[in-house]
C-alpha cells in the first residue's frame, strides 16, 4: 500500500447476527482520512440505522463501485490492535465461523456497548497506578533441571523467536518456577507476559503467586469477573499499566501490545476448547498461533499432554521437548494402591468408600492431616430410577437424566438448569418404587460427615462456587488448614498446590473410562494422574487410594504407575489402528431443530450431498447419527462427523445458515 491516506475501510459490524462474510466497505471521508487507524470502533450506515463497527482492513480501493461514506470514529483509541484482527481472521478461517463472532469474543461487553473509556481517562489513570507499583523482592532459585530448561526458553525471549516449547515434567516438578523465570526474562526485555490457566479455580493460586513476584502489574481476566471488572481489567492491560495476564480460556484475547511470552499451563485440559459458543477455539492453539504472529515464544506445560501435542513434540514437528521427570526437592510421586470395588460389593459394602479409604481417611485425620476425596461427578445421585417400571427420571428439554441433589431434594438438568421437585411416585407408571442410583459429590459430602463427624469438611463442585470469590475462598480456607478434608470435582484435581495433603481418595475411576468417546482413555488417565499428584508435595510421606470396577485396566495400571509415555505409546497405536487424531482430523457439522424428522431428514441430505462432492478424495463422510446428547434445550441434533488427514476440500461446501453448526477438532 502507498503512504497516500487510505479511502476505504473494510469494517466488521458489531451485529449478533448477520451474513456469514460479515465484512463491508465504506468510503472513508475526507475529513477522517488522516485519522482513521485499523482496529478502530466506528459508526457506519446499517441499512435504515447505524451501528458500530471495527476497522478490519485499510485499502486504496474497493471493488464495489458505489460506497456509502462512514460516519465516524467512536473511539481514537483502537479497541482492537493489529495482530488481534490477524489473529481474529486466522480463527475465523481455521475454526470456520464469521469474523464478526471472533471480535465480539475479543472485546468485553462493557466496552462494545459504547462505553468504553477514552485514552484521556485510561492514561490519567493507568498514570496514577503505575505510581503505586512497588520492587519485587520475591527471590526466584532455579534448581539444575529448572535453569536447564528454562535455558532455551529465555534464549528465544531474548531474540524475539517463534519457538514453541512442550513442558513436560510430572506433578509437583516445578513448572511454575520456569513459568515465573520466563516471566521475569520477558519483563526485562521490557514486554509483558500471557498465562492461561485451565479453570477459574486454579486463578487464585495463580494470581497470589505472581503478585508476590509482580506487585501492581498483574491483571487477571476470566468470565468469573462482573462485566465491570473484566472492563476495568482489559483497560489496564490495553493502557500497559498491567504487564502480566492471568486468565482462564479466554485471556489468550488480551490486549498487551508487546507480550514476550505466552504459557499455557497444564496445555491437556479440555476447558481450553470453547465447544457451546461461536468461536469454537481451542486456546491452546490458538495461543501457538498468537506465537507465530508476534514472533515470541510459547509455553504448553503439563504432566499429561494431550496425545497430538505429545507426538509432535517427540517427533521434533515444530514443537520442542523439555523434560522434568523428578518432582522438586527429590520428593518422590506418592505411592498408588489399587482398592477392586467389586470385591467391596461381594463383602457387602455399599458405601463410596471402600474399607481401606475409611481406613487411611480415620488415620490421616487423627494424625492431623489433610486428605482430598475426588469423584467427577455432582449432585447426590445420578440418576433416579422407578423400580417398578424401569423408567428414569429424565429433563423434558434434554436427553438425559436428571441428578438428585440433596439440598432442597430436587432433581436438576445440567445442560438447561430445568429443575423438578423430587416426586413421591413414578410420573410413567405412579409406583412409589423410587430409588436414587450412583454416588455424586453431594453424597460423599454426607456420607463423609456421618463417618467423620469431628472433622472439618469442604466441597468444590459447580453447586458450591456459584457466587463470587468462592473458589478464592475454599482454596485459601483449605491453605490455612481451616478444613480437614476437601470433596471435589475435576475443580480439584489439576493446578493446586497443597502441601498438607496426604492423602488422595479417587471414589471412584471408571465414570469416564468406558465413556463412548475416542478419547475416554487419555482423558481418564490425565485425571487420574493429575489428582493424584495433589498428594505428597510436603516433606510428610503420602498416599492415594484409587477405587475401581476394572483394576485390570491398562489406564488404571499405568496411571498407577504414574507412567505417562508409556500410556502414550499404548494409546497412539490404538490411535493409529482406528484412524483417529493424531493420525488424522475431524469436523462435527450438527443440524438442530424443534423436530426431530426434520433434523434427520435434513443431515440425510447433507450426508448424500457432501459423499458425492468430496467422491475420489480421502475424506470420509460418516453418519448421520443422533448426537451423543439427542435433544438438547428443547432441539434435536442430529450430527455429520467428517474425518480426514486434509480438511480444506471441505470447507467450501459445508451448508450455512440457522440450524447448522461446526465443529473443528472437536473435543
Amino acid at each position: 500500500m502507498s503512504s497516500n491516506p487510505p479511502l476505504v475501510a473494510r469494517v466488521s459490524p458489531d451485529l449478533k447476527a448477520g451474513p456469514p462474510s460479515g465484512l463491508y466497505d465504506y468510503l472513508i471521508p475526507e475529513k477522517l482520512r488522516e485519522l482513521i487507524r485499523l482496529g478502530q470502533r466506528v459508526v457506519v450506515p446499517f441499512g435504515r440505522r447505524q451501528v458500530f463497527a471495527f476497522v478490519v482492513e485499510l485499502l486504496e480501493d474497493s471493488p464495489i463501485a458505489e460506497l456509502r461514506p462512514l460516519e465516524r470514529i467512536r473511539d481514537e483509541e483502537p479497541l482492537l490492535l493489529p495482530h488481534q484482527i490477524s489473529l481474529a481472521q486466522w480463527i475465523a478461517g481455521h475454526y470456520l465461523c464469521p469474523l464478526p463472532e471472533v471480535l465480539r469474543a475479543m472485546i468485553p461487553p462493557a466496552l462494545r456497548t459504547g462505553k468504553a473509556t477514552s485514552r484521556r481517562r485510561v492514561t490519567a489513570k493507568a498514570g496514577g497506578a503505575a505510581a503505586e507499583v512497588a520492587e519485587s523482592t520475591a527471590r526466584l532459585d532455579l534448581t539444575e533441571k529448572q535453569e536447564e530448561v528454562f535455558s532455551p526458553i529465555r534464549d528465544a525471549i531474548t531474540w524475539s523467536k517463534a519457538e514453541e516449547f512442550l513442558l513436560f515434567g510430572v506433578t509437583g516438578s516445578g513448572k511454575t518456577e520456569v513459568y515465573l523465570a520466563a516471566i521475569k526474562a520477558a519483563l526485562a526485555q521490557g514486554r509483558g507476559a500471557i498465562v492461561l490457566v485451565p479453570e477459574i479455580s486454579l486463578t487464585p493460586q495463580t494470581e497470589k503467586r505472581f503478585a508476590v513476584h509482580f506487585p501492581g502489574i498483574v491483571a487477571v481476566l476470566h468470565s468469573g469477573l462482573t462485566v465491570a471488572e473484566r472492563g476495568r481489567e482489559w483497560r489496564r492491560v490495553r493502557s500497559g499499566q498491567a504487564k502480566v495476564v492471568v486468565g482462564s480460556r479466554s485471556a489468550v484475547f488480551a490486549p498487551m501490545g508487546n507480550p514476550g511470552v505466552v504459557i499455557v499451563d497444564e496445555e491437556d485440559s479440555s476447558s481450553y476448547k470453547q465447544y457451546d459458543a461461536i468461536p469454537r477455539y481451542h486456546a491452546a492453539d490458538v495461543a501457538r498461533h498468537l506465537g507465530r504472529i508476534l514472533s515470541v515464544p510459547v509455553v504448553l506445560g503439563s504432566a499429561t499432554p494431550r496425545l497430538e501435542v505429545y507426538r509432535q513434540a517427540v517427533a521434533d514437528k515444530g514443537l520442542r521437548l523439555l523434560r522434568m521427570p523428578h518432582r522438586f526437592a527429590g520428593r518422590p510421586l506418592p505411592p498408588v494402591e489399587v482398592v477392586d470395588l467389586r470385591e467391596e460389593l461381594a463383602s457387602g459394602n455399599r458405601s463410596p468408600f471402600s474399607r481401606r479409604l475409611s481406613q487411611l481417611v480415620t488415620e490421616t485425620l487423627l494424625e492431623g492431616g489433610q486428605g482430598i476425596l475426588f469423584l467427577n461427578r455432582r449432585g447426590t445421585s445420578s440418576v433416579v430410577l422407578c423400580r417398578s417400571c424401569g423408567e428414569a427420571l429424565g429433563c423434558p428439554n434434554c436427553s438425559v437424566s436428571l441428578t438428585l441433589h440433596f439440598q432442597g431434594r430436587v432433581c436438576t438438568c445440567h445442560y438447561c438448569d430445568h429443575q423438578l421437585a423430587l416426586p413421591e411416585e413414578c410420573p410413567s407408571c405412579g409406583s412409589k418404587l423410587l430409588r436414587a442410583l450412583g454416588a455424586g459429590t453431594e453424597r460423599v459430602e454426607a456420607e463423609a460427615r456421618e463417618l467423620w463427624p469431628g472433622a472439618k469438611i469442604l466441597r468444590m463442585d459447580r453447586d458450591t462456587v456459584g457466587h463470587r470469590d468462592a473458589h478464592r475462598e475454599i482454596y485459601e480456607a483449605f491453605v490455612r488448614r481451616d478444613a480437614d478434608l476437601l470433596i471435589g470435582t475435576q475443580m480439584v484435581a489439576k493446578g493446586w498446590d497443597l502441601p498438607g495433603v496426604r492423602l488422595v481418595g479417587i471414589v471412584n475411576a471408571d465414570i469416564a473410562l468406558h465413556f463412548p468417546d475416542f478419547r475416554a482413555a487419555e482423558k481418564t488417565f490425565s485425571l487420574l494422574t493429575q489428582v493424584a499428584g495433589r498428594a505428597g508435595r510436603g516433606d510428610e510421606p503420602a498416599q492415594v487410594i484409587l477405587q475401581t470396577y476394572s483394576p485390570e485396566h491398562p489406564v488404571v495400571e499405568l496411571a498407577s504407575a504414574h507412567d505417562y509415555e508409556a500410556f502414550a505409546e499404548l494409546e497412539l497405536e490404538a490411535r493409529r489402528q482406528l484412524r483417529f487424531p493424531p493420525f488424522t482430523r475431524l469436523l462435527v457439522l450438527t443440524r438442530s431443530d424443534a423436530s426431530d424428522g426434520t433434523a434427520r431428514q435434513q443431515a440425510e441430505g447433507e450426508a448424500i450431498r457432501l459423499r458425492h462432492l468430496l467422491e475420489g478424495t480421502s475424506v470420509e463422510v460418516l453418519g448421520p447419527s443422533p448426537a451423543f446428547i439427542p435433544r438438547l434445550r428443547s432441539l434435536y441434533r442430529w450430527q455429520l462427523t467428517i474425518r480426514g488427514v486434509r480438511l480444506e476440500a471441505v470447507r467450501p461446501h459445508l451448508p450455512e445458515g440457522r440450524g447448522w453448526s461446526v465443529d473443528i477438532d472437536p473435543v
